[in-house]
């Protein structure tokens, strides 16, 4: 998908009159020196790279590239990974400065305070290093206010232009764009670093422009289905319900759905109705496990979910369950009859993740106080830092993935909305999926 972070980066750094560039090494694979030939080309005064853990060790190969530029550029990394290890990631990256949390504020005025030849101490959110020593300038103030930033810079990413392999591999319609409505999570999962990220606090962008941006996007780049990005985008039934509202008052025909995991407790009867009404026709919920005894940081009301399933059907709703193999508070038969249960509650599809410790996370730092081996992290392969044996814990995603879609109604669905040109994208996860 088109990084959002990125994006919105770009935007406001052009507000600040700069020239950017972004390059997503994830769209048409570019390699390495056809990177570091069109950096050289532009002469890029400054570089930001972002990272998240699963991209740990492609992140430094970059890295490795940009020091050895004939101009070395002014590297500054960012991202989910870096915010959690701001004074490791300058080493790990080769960086001049590392950036936590939101950027959107401290990468401009840090720029500006380098260019002016100024101390950048007084910038918020930045760490960097001044005659060997560490500058923490102190957490930056999250952004209280998402109406005040512009538009992600949409002529950049051009998201019609990405491989039709989205957050979520099955659509009705491609190409498909990411969009955000909210930032932040009150609900500190255990597994989860959003909270740590993002604030307890939900900040809410104002529905209109929301709209605004989505028809941005269909008229000017021949977007034809949205995917809501955020943590916990119902929590707040005032904001889904006014951009439901927003939404039909337009007049058009939206085709959209949730990709990430929508709070069980949160939704109702009436609710559903309205987003189908709107034009939602998936919903993802976030169940993580069936295990009533299974605590994950959150409330998961089980009771209720058979209920939404069956509430969703009566609107043409499709229904996606999201799990979490490999729990750390979670035994071998804990799963297996989580993974038994998730077959029978009547879903379209179910999405089953083994648990990745990322940093960040309650349990992802507890299992890195011993030591971070961050190169072997990723959402394909089960981690060999987690409490349990790692291959059993792929046999048994394996065995849940076979268990739910070998099964004639749920495969015939699963094949209506595959693509042709998406089959390369299908086999390819498919593959990594169950073997890692």
């Amino acid at each position: 998908m088109p990084p959002l972070g990125l994006g919105y980066l770009a935007a406001v750094l052009r507000d600040a009159g700069h020239d950017v560039e972004i390059h997503d090494l994830a769209c048409g694979r570019p390699t390495l020196r056809d990177l570091a030939r069109r950096l050289i080309d532009w002469q890029a005064e400054f570089v930001g790279l972002s990272v998240m853990t699963p991209n740990f060790s492609g992140a430094k190969a970059v890295a490795q590239m940009l020091r050895h530029l004939p101009a070395r550029p002014h590297v500054f990394v960012g991202g989910a990974h870096v915010s959690v290890h701001p004074e490791l990631s300058l080493d790990d990256f080769y960086a001049d400065a590392a950036f936590v949390r939101e950027g959107e504020i401290s990468v401009p005025a840090y720029i500006a305070k380098v260019e002016a030849g100024q101390d950048p101490s007084k910038v918020k959110g930045v760490v960097f290093r001044r005659n060997g020593e560490t500058v923490d300038t102190g957490p930056a103030d999250p952004i209280r206010d998402l109406n005040v930033l512009p538009w992600p810079a949409w002529d950049l990413l051009r998201p019609e232009r990405y491989p039709p392999i989205p957050h979520q591999l099955f659509v009705r319609r491609l190409p498909v764009a990411p969009i955000l409505t909210t930032r932040g999570c009150p609900f500190n999962c255990s597994f989860c670093a959003t909270t740590w990220l993002f604030g307890s606090k939900i900040r809410r962008r104002d529905p209109q422009d929301v709209v605004d941006e989505m028809v941005y996007l269909t008229e000017r780049h021949g977007i034809r289905e949205f995917h809501v990005e955020d943590d916990n985008p119902t929590l707040i039934r005032e904001h889904i319900d006014n951009l439901c509202h927003a939404l039909i008052a337009s007049g058009r025909r939206w085709l959209w759905k949730f990709p990430n995991g929508v709070m069980v407790n949160t939704l109702d009867d009436e609710l559903i109705a309205l987003l189908a009404r709107a034009g939602c026709y998936q919903i993802s919920l976030g169940i993580e496990s069936m295990s009533r005894e299974t605590k994950v940081g959150k409330p998961v009301e089980h009771a209720r979910i058979s209920g939404i399933i069956a509430a969703a059907k009566k609107v043409n709703m499709q229904t996606q369950g999201l799990f979490v193999v490999g729990l750390p508070n979670e035994d071998e038969p804990t799963i297996d009859r989580s993974i038994a249960a998730s077959t029978q509650l009547g879903l379209d599809f179910a999405h089953y993740g083994t648990f990745v410790p990322l940093p960040g996370s309650k349990w992802g730092n507890e299992i890195h106080q011993a030591g971070a081996d961050f190169a072997n992290i990723n959402f394909f392969t089960a981690s060999g830092r987690i409490p349990h044996d790692p291959h059993l814990v792929k046999r048994i995603q394996r065995r849940a993935i076979l268990r739910f879609y070998l099964r004639p109604r749920i495969l015939w669905n699963l094949l209506k909305m595959v693509k042709l040109r998406q089959i390369g994208g299908v086999l390819y996860t498919a593959r990594r999926y169950l073997l890692g």
